[in-house]
């Protein structure tokens, strides 16, 4: 539970708005100083389209790695790209 709601945090968005003042700007900063987010929704979303890319069978529609696959053709970017992007944080 700590877990989900620690991504919802730093993802922002519906997930996250329950909590969104548990973390201070200048926690953030130092949170973000040591463990640094290098793109992380890119890097997520590049690895699992390169896995479904390999095999339609890996990326039937409507599973998360078939919208990966269509989503930046219909909308620029990805679902989760938006919402990380939304975040307080950004990318």
């Amino acid at each position: 539970m700590l877990v989900r709601e620690g991504v919802g945090l730093d993802f922002g968005g519906p997930l996250g708005a329950h909590h969104i003042d548990a973390v201070t700007d200048e926690q953030a900063d130092a949170i973000h100083h040591a463990y640094p987010r290098l793109e992380m929704a890119r890097s997520l979303t590049d690895a699992i389209v390169a896995q479904a890319a390999k095999d339609p069978r890996n990326a039937p529609r409507y599973s998360i790695p078939g919208e990966f696959l269509r989503e930046p053709g219909k909308f620029g970017q990805t679902r989760l790209e938006h919402a990380c992007r939304s975040s307080r944080w950004g990318s």
